[in-house]
């Protein structure tokens, strides 16, 4: 792991000779180089140094805490330690400018005169007590008369040294009662834990103490007694970071399930079946147990310490590199001190359940546990992913009382003991490569979780993660085609050497802002005090999931592959020239930075020519060696051709860049379906049928209503000279780029609109009897669509896609175009006459015309 320095930090260098001899000075470029040391943290302790004098707040003595914070200091040209308080003498010998002994007052003056800064532990490791003990010196009150008397603030940090990979036990073994516990580890523990683990380590800041602010916010309280309770906050901000990196004590997983049996609702609703049933509440009971042992997750840091150079071993094999958000990272766990965390990423990889456990281990951070479909589950891979921290949920609990109980019950304890969670909120995988809508059922049971009490709070992170390359695009195609989905086993197992065989780019993870439930609630005019609705807790539950899939959208990057997909696919041509490939790939990356997007980091200053070295040029030798495009050359020029067989496959890169330019694109193909000039709310008009039609394809902003998103984009196509605003109508802009430019944005639906218009037509098949159900209904649109296809009706191969269809039939039923009654589908009342229904046809073909 890089180590974060700032430009200053060279000015350190040479300050680290007056502070450590040679031995010291190597044994730290060795061992203390490699922690992690966020950037944001060195930024707030240099803006807390420039105000006023900061004393750091450490939780026990150790000795490597106080070497890495000295050397830390002196590295980074931050104010070194000067005055400690609570370390054995001889620890410090060394350093002899740092004043150890003495009163306190006359420590503090020395490092604050020396332009220093102090040091205090709150607590000192014991032998036979695994939790250390309180110390007999106390520098608070000596502290706060500083901060009465100063002139500038006195600052009190607390701070986390984090070494130690195992989370406190909730019953300390010998082990910890002889050597020290992960909270106040002895000396040789201490060592032998950092030196084991120091690439890893990490170094956190918490929320710092004003302490001149405190005394005037306390003006009658004495300094003894403003002591106790700065202390007292600073144990409280130390055990929340605590908690924060390792989580809660680990119990075993027998004793979880013991205490989530006696839940309340869990035992009514035990009661209830056994009443219904005629069976014994023992014998419902015992089937809780079992739905339970089949759910509960087992994690095991052995397992872990286990699975890490394993999983960093194939990473390396089949990636060419992770780039991590550090910094959506560092504040999403920064988050984590005040609630628990539940990390919601998106979904288009089963790598995805690795990656985020796997960055997180190695950074110090407990692994939260994730929520895992049943299929997973198989053996022999099911056991080990249970002791990595996955638990298991059936993808529906229709009809199962008991089942669906005993695993609301389950999320309640693991929200309860402020345990960090991660699940997907799309459900399943995205075949198609763009963002699925929210899932509820589990946003559901964690927001019940707070409801009723089981926690004050829940932090909700956004996560998206993205990849250059997706190890299934393959199977994926064949699915969208209509093939069936075939379940995970040991023969998937078995198929790994030819997945490690492969080179798959980058993986890129993004962090949006974390999302508090109690401030999301009352920015809903939502009490979290007082009792909820049904009404009010399902809007709740739709809007949270809503936006945190506008979280994920928000931060996915934009990557070569995407870029190369959508300009590849996103024309009605035989082929691209290079030229063209390159101003397309510029309009891309234009509309990224627009929007705030990230670009994958190989990107920033990177040529868009794909003749010319660099990622794109990488994209498109990958998707060419992988047999999806070919080149031909014609007078001097390259001109890219797409295989007409690897369209969906290569349609899944482009569906991940959807999000980013959809607004774009339904505004375009408004304009080019209006003509020009068109008035301006006929183009209106024509969007919002456009964004209707699409409601359950794309995520839209939220909080903003339509008009705003309306105007706002046709401000920015203005601003790209591509359309022009006159007296309330809208023109394609005179300018030789601006109608090829709007009908590449227009063309990126195409296979969208292709899809429903496969679906409008299948409204027939409904009316005649031939489709009765979904399945049979989404059958006959692909036959449909296989046959618009080859009679050149229809252009792009991947607008046949299952899930695209299956979105369309959620669109007629939402519409009452169709009418679903025990899993039978009838025309609705909007589509019984065929002229309604010929009327949604032609609606649809009027963008895929061009005038």
């Amino acid at each position: 792991m890089e180590t974060a320095l700032s430009p200053t930090a060279n000015q350190g260098t040479s300050s680290l000779k007056d502070e450590f001899g040679p031995m010291g000075r190597a044994l730290g470029t060795r061992y203390l180089e490699s922690v992690h040391f966020p950037p944001e943290a060195e930024t707030e302790l240099r803006n807390l140094h420039a105000k006023g004098f900061v004393v750091h707040v450490m939780r026990t003595t150790a000795w490597v805490n106080f070497l890495y914070l000295t050397w830390a200091m002196v590295r980074r040209a931050l104010p070194p330690v000067r005055a400690v308080v609570n370390l054995r003498p001889w620890f410090t010998r060394p350093w002899r400018q740092t004043k150890q002994s003495g009163d306190f007052t006359q420590r503090f003056e020395h490092a604050r005169q020396t332009g220093g800064s102090g040091l205090v532990f709150l607590r000192r490791t014991a032998l036979l007590r695994p939790s250390g003990k309180e110390t007999r010196e106390d520098p608070f009150p000596a502290l706060v008369a500083m901060a009465r008397q100063s002139d500038k603030p006195v600052y009190l940090v607390p701070e986390l040294f984090v070494w130690e990979k195992r989370p406190a036990r909730l019953k300390p073994n010998w082990v910890d009662v002889v050597f020290g516990s992960p909270e106040a580890p002895g000396f040789l523990h201490s060592m032998l834990a950092f030196f084991r683990n120091y690439k890893r380590a990490q170094f956190r800041v918490g929320e710092p103490i004003d302490l001149q602010r405190f005394v005037a916010e306390n003006p009658r309280d004495s300094d003894e007694l403003l002591a106790r309770k700065a202390r007292s906050s600073l144990h409280v901000h130390l055990a929340r970071e605590t908690r924060a990196v390792f989580g809660p004590p680990v119990k075993p997983a027998s004793r979880v399930i013991e205490e989530t049996l006696r839940d309340r609702s869990l035992r009514k609703v035990v009661e209830e079946c056994a009443a219904e049933s005629g069976r014994k509440p023992e014998s419902v009971l015992r089937e809780a147990r079992r739905n339970l042992e089949a759910i509960a997750a087992k994690p095991s840091p052995t397992a872990l310490a286990f699975t890490s150079p394993v999983l960093e071993w194939v990473f390396n094999r089949i990636y060419d590199g992770m780039h991590v958000d550090e910094a959506g990272l560092h504040r999403a766990l920064k988050a984590a001190s005040h609630a628990p965390i539940v990390l919601c990423p998106s979904h288009k990889s089963h790598v995805d359940y690795l990656v985020m456990s796997w960055v997180l281990w190695n950074r110090g951070y407990a692994v939260p546990l994730v929520a895992a479909g049943a299929n997973l589950s198989f053996w022999p891979l099911g056991t080990f992913f249970r002791r990595c921290g996955a638990f298991f949920l059936r993808r529906s609990f229709k009809g199962d009382k008991v089942y669906a109980a005993s695993f609301k019950a389950y999320v309640r304890k693991l929200v309860h003991d402020g345990i960090h969670q991660e699940f997907f909120p799309e459900g399943g995988r995205s075949r198609t490569g763009k963002l699925l809508l929210p899932k509820l059922g589990m946003f559901t049971w964690q927001v019940e979780s707070v409801l009723e009490g089981a926690r004050d709070d829940l932090i909700f992170v956004p996560v998206a993660i993205d990849y250059e390359k997706v190890v299934e695009s393959s199977s994926y195609s064949k699915e969208l085609a209509g093939g069936e989905k075939k379940p995970e086993d040991l023969k998937a197992l078995l198929s790994t050497p030819k997945v490690l065989a492969a080179r798959y780019g980058r993986i890129h993870l993004g962090f949006d802002e974390p999302i508090s439930l109690r401030a999301f609630m009352q920015a809903r005019g939502i009490n979290p005090d007082e009792p909820v609705s049904d009404e009010q807790k399902k809007g709740l539950v739709r809007a949270l999931g809503n936006r945190v899939m506008y979280g994920i959208s928000k931060v996915s990057t934009v990557t070569p592959h995407a870029l190369v997909s959508t300009a590849l696919l996103s024309h009605r041509r035989r082929g691209l020239t290079q030229r063209e490939m390159a101003d397309r790939i510029n309009i891309l990356r234009r509309i990224a930075v627009e929007e705030g997007s990230p670009q994958s980091v190989e990107m920033r200053n990177a040529p868009s020519n794909p003749e010319t070295m660099g990622p794109i040029q990488d994209a498109m030798r990958t998707f060419i060696s992988d047999e999806m495009v070919r080149t031909q050359e014609a007078r001097g020029e390259v001109i890219y051709q797409v295989e007409e067989a690897r369209r969906p496959e290569l349609s899944f890169y482009k569906n991940t860049l959807m999000n980013l330019v959809a607004s774009r694109s339904l505004v375009a193909n408004a304009m080019l379906a209006s003509g020009s000039p068109a008035p301006y709310d006929t183009v209106k008009e024509r969007a919002l049928f456009l964004s209707r039609l699409f409601k359950v394809e794309f995520i839209y902003r939220v909080g903003t209503t339509f008009d705003s998103i309306f105007a706002e984009t046709v401000e920015r196509l203005e601003r790209m000279g591509l359309v022009l605003e006159e007296s309330e109508t809208l023109r394609v802009a005179p300018e030789a780029h601006a109608r090829p430019d709007l009908e590449f944005l227009a063309d990126m639906l195409r296979d969208y609109l292709e899809a429903y218009l496969l679906a409008a037509l299948t409204l027939q098949d409904v009316a005649t009897g031939a489709a009765e159900d979904r399945k049979s209904f989404v059958k006959m649109a692909l036959e449909t669509g296989r046959a618009e296809y080859h009679a050149g009706r229809i252009t792009a191969s991947e607008s046949l896609a299952k899930v695209t269809l299956e979105n369309a039939v959620a669109f007629l039923l939402d519409q009452k175009l169709l009418i679903e009654a025990d899993k039978k589908l009838t025309l609705g009342p909007a589509a019984t006459e065929q002229q309604a229904r010929t009327q949604l046809v032609d609606d649809i073909r009027g963008y895929l015309k061009r005038g």
